[in-house]
């Protein structure tokens, strides 16, 4: 390797604990040497990054920020310096103190449609459970939920306030811990 790296931008540091989650998982958990390498750049109440070494992508490979999302390091090219915005990312928290492997059945978040019909407190959250695993429950980050939503499929939600930062949680209605969240930013 050429001494490239990666460094993961996220808008606000309220989004860098779930980003971080993942990344400490993927590069060996707490106390390992390789998450020691990775360093936290943060700007309170600003932008935040999450800086990666290119020495430890061989050793750990694809890294996605959800469960079954996309490696944001495919196509790296070696020796260069890559940024990645996970702007209304669907970042899946994780705990870096067990980094348990991502259960098959947890949901996924593909899309988050901003500013519905020109409402711009209006969204509309794409979302999958895991084939025949059953409906979730989505926590909105406003102190509102939707339960026992379809097991797939869109959900729409407004927001009484802006602006406002808020995490959204899609969860296994039959078991909690399977969840995906993300956070969105309503300027």
């Amino acid at each position: 390797m050429a001494g490239g790296s990666m460094t993961i931008t996220v808008p606000a540091y309220t989004m860098l604990p779930q980003v971080a989650q993942r990344v400490t998982c993927w590069a060996g958990g707490v106390g390992g040497a390789d998450t020691r390498r990775v360093k936290i750049i943060t700007v309170v109440p600003g932008p935040a990054a999450i800086q990666i070494p290119e020495e430890i992508f061989v050793a750990h490979g694809a890294l996605a920020l959800e469960p079954g999302g996309a490696d944001i390091l495919s196509g790296y090219v070696a020796g260069t310096n890559v940024t990645f915005s996970a702007v209304n990312g669907a970042s899946a928290a994780q705990n870096p103190n067990t980094c348990a492997a991502d259960p098959a059945q947890a949901p996924t978040i593909s899309t988050i449609d901003m500013n519905v019909g020109g409402n711009p407190l209006a969204i509309t959250l794409n979302y999958a459970n895991f084939t025949g695993a059953g409906t979730v429950n989505i926590t909105w980050g406003d102190g509102t939920s939707t339960l026992g939503a379809a097991e797939s499929g869109a959900s729409s939600h407004t927001y009484p306030y802006r602006p406002g930062t808020f995490v959204i949680r899609v969860a296994d209605a039959s078991v909690a811990t399977d969840f995906v969240e993300t956070t969105v930013f309503l300027p």
